[in-house]
């Protein structure tokens, strides 16, 4: 590696040499926002007297051998934004001195297009600068004065930008030259042979837009191979998976978490999915290009998969249609099993019968928790805990007894919890999506005119929302007309669909039911059993509800499964109550342990965690938070000997004296101050 100081001009204005864009490099990114920041940096260093202004390092691959007729590229892997934003600028300057010949100016178009074009090459060689892709193809006629289509591209409106900033006067030519020529730069000259880029790379990407997981990871996989390969596998591999998934809405740095959870049954935390990927890529792969091919054609095969999930596109339409309810669920914890399973359903493994089954359990699972109030967070515990534990030979039973054993926060709610909760839930407040989803499955449940979710269908409240009830309504509702008001108007029994909600208004049931557009017109099947009601009270809404948990238990079935004893293993997380349990024994850091209760368990994790990181450990305990909780002790004499316990090959000594459900708590705060991850320690009970 070789590194000199010099100007941002200098480096650009050597004659017969290329910057080139390699594949693997995110596109042009700034926007104004930046080209704002660079023109006020190059207006202050072109003051009377101003010193140079440093803007970082240009990286780049140079390699040693080149036909002495071509010009020698460099192949950038650090300074791409601030090398083409510069290079726009030359070029609007360079333009705007070309459409007024009759100004004065000291600089020349002609100076300002060194900087832009080697003179005397053609084709490939001619431009300088060689961008990748829809980047190139915009810059390169931005050059040439040819026509472009894509009016709304960045490099189009940054140059747009830089063009009107001079056209309007806000910036003079020669002073924006002379303000150029003192930006100064590290060059960063590496040899493809003795250097390794992508170290040099990560430890130099620290300004500028930050770099997503998935840009960091495209730059892993194909920063220090020969560009010919690059290319193959760039536009064989990486750029399908990024047509399928796009990385402006981060969908391909979710997709590669996603695939790693499948394959390292753990889910990575988001901002470290790309040290996790070299992990697994380095345990699995080498650097040899078959090997780095291998892999990618199995990114861009789950890509495949991922896509049709994700944008429902699958050709399947019942398939595409369980696709399409869980995106409408919103539940995106549930991609890496479904990937897992798309994947076994593609090679012959999994029927689509089986398939489309345990997609049906898995939204059974979620609106029965969304029902029973249970915590969302530990949805993906449960089907991280699949994923781990599925059996290929047997996957709906695998799956039906991993949902059936879940216990505590992580259950999968029975039949009569359901009910219970299914007549009394506040199903309205809920999320716009999550209830509209339940109302419009019900209404389509074995009917073959579907009601389709839209804007011209709302939901009613059969009994109006309004708290001044009319004479007509307080009669009908009886003498406890508050309390039932209060506990069941936003109710399943009192929900129903329509697309005359305003005509409706807070009219009373008979009106609502007899008029044009009423509950006796209407076509919605949630609407057919008020069609003869004579009234509307606390007995038909809980009426109601019970007949449309009828069809509620077959939408949203519980498994099939019945656990014998010995398959019966009931497990606890740090998510769950422990007052009262008494543990067997625990699984963490890959390592099964037995212990005789919760103290045990208490001391073994952590004592388990010191050894880990006894440094880290150290600094966490001492905040605050740990010392209100008078979690430990260095002094022995100040718990009896029975309270208290040390800490193997250390001065800490834990307190004892605590309930299992605050060492739940001691615990969970642990995990989270340490970083690691609560998925790791699963508890198993008596």
């Amino acid at each position: 590696m070789k590194a000199v100081q010099t100007s941002m001009i200098q480096f650009i204005q050597i004659p017969n040499q290329q910057f080139v864009i390699p594949v693997y490099q995110r596109p042009y990114k700034w926007t104004k926002v930046h080209c704002t920041r660079l023109l006020n940096d190059i207006l202050k260093v072109s003051q009377p007297y101003s010193k140079t202004h440093f803007i970082g390092s240009v990286v780049y691959i140079s390699d040693s051998q080149y036909l002495a007729t071509k010009v020698k590229p460099l192949s950038i892997i650090d300074g791409q934004q601030r090398i083409t934003t510069i290079s726009l600028l030359f070029l609007a300057m360079a333009r705007y001195i070309e459409d007024h010949p009759n100004n004065s100016f000291m600089t020349t178009s002609i100076e300002l297009m060194q900087y832009i074009v080697n003179q005397h090459k053609q084709g490939d060689d001619y431009i300088k600068l060689r961008l990748t892709r829809r980047d190139k193809e915009i810059y390169d006629a931005l050059v040439k004065r040819e026509p472009m289509e894509d009016e709304y591209h960045n490099i189009l409106v940054n140059y747009n930008f830089l063009y009107n900033q001079i056209k309007t006067g806000n910036w003079d030519i020669d002073k924006l030259h002379e303000g150029i020529a003192r930006l100064m730069v590290v060059d960063v000259s590496l040899e493809r042979e003795n250097d390794d880029p992508q170290l040099i790379f990560e430890s130099l990407n620290s300004t500028g837009a930050k770099l997503t997981q998935a840009d960091l990871i495209r730059n892993y996989l194909l920063m220090d191979i020969q560009p010919t390969l690059q290319d193959k596998l760039y536009n064989s591999y990486w750029y399908p998976i990024e047509q399928k998934l796009s990385e402006e809405n981060g969908e391909l740095s979710s997709f590669i978490r996603d695939y790693l959870t499948i394959k390292n049954k753990k889910i990575p935390n988001k901002s470290n999915v790309y040290d996790e990927f070299k992990k697994f890529f380095e345990k699995f792969y080498t650097r040899e290009p078959n090997s780095i091919q291998q892999f990618m054609q199995e990114l861009l095969l789950y890509a495949n998969y991922y896509e049709k999930m994700l944008k429902q596109v699958e050709k399947d339409k019942e398939l595409n249609q369980y696709f399409n309810d869980l995106d409408n669920l919103e539940v995106k914890v549930a991609y890496p099993l479904l990937l897992k399973l798309y994947h076994d359903y593609d090679e012959g493994k999994l029927s689509k019968g089986d398939f489309v089954y345990i997609i049906q359990l898995i939204e059974s699972l979620v609106i029965r928790r969304i029902f029973c109030s249970l915590p969302t967070n530990a949805v993906s515990k449960v089907l991280t805990a699949i994923l781990k534990d599925v059996d290929e030979k047997d996957h709906v039973g695998s799956v039906e007894k991993i949902f059936g054993s879940r216990k505590g926060n992580q259950r999968f709610p029975n039949d009569d919890e359901f009910k219970k909760a299914f007549i009394v839930k506040d199903v309205y407040n809920l999320s716009i999506k999550n209830r509209k989803f339940i109302l419009f499955k019900l209404e389509n449940y074995n009917s073959k005119e579907l009601l389709h979710i839209d804007s011209s269908i709302t939901i009613e409240h059969i009994m109006p929302q309004s708290k001044k009830l009319s004479d007509k309504w307080i009669k009908a509702l009886g003498d406890n007309w508050k309390e039932v008001h209060n506990v069941y108007l936003h109710t399943i029994g009192n929900l129903t669909l329509t697309g005359y909600n305003s005509e409706m208004s807070n009219k009373f049931f008979i009106e609502k039911r007899d008029m044009d557009g009423g509950f006796r017109d209407s076509r919605a099947k949630l609407n057919k059993g008020l069609r003869d009601l004579e009234t509307w009270n606390e007995t038909e809404i809980i009426k109601r509800a019970e007949q449309l948990f009828f069809d509620a238990g077959q939408i949203w079935r519980f498994p099939k499964v019945v656990l014998n004893n010995e398959e019966y293993k009931p497990i606890l997380t740090l998510d769950d109550d422990w007052t009262g349990k008494k543990a067997k024994y625990f699984e963490f850091l890959g390592q099964k342990n037995e212990v005789r209760d919760f103290t045990q368990l208490y001391l073994t994790v952590i004592s388990m965690i010191y050894d880990l990181a006894a440094e880290t450990f150290l600094e966490v305990i001492n905040q605050e938070e740990f010392q209100n909780r008078k979690f430990y002790f260095n002094n022995e004499n100040e718990f009896p000997s029975y309270n208290r316990t040390k800490i193997p090959l250390s001065d800490i000594y834990l307190n004892t004296t605590l309930s299992s459900e605050t060492k739940r708590k001691n615990l969970s705060l642990l995990f989270e101050k340490m970083e690691l991850d609560e998925g790791d320690l699963t508890i198993y009970l008596e």
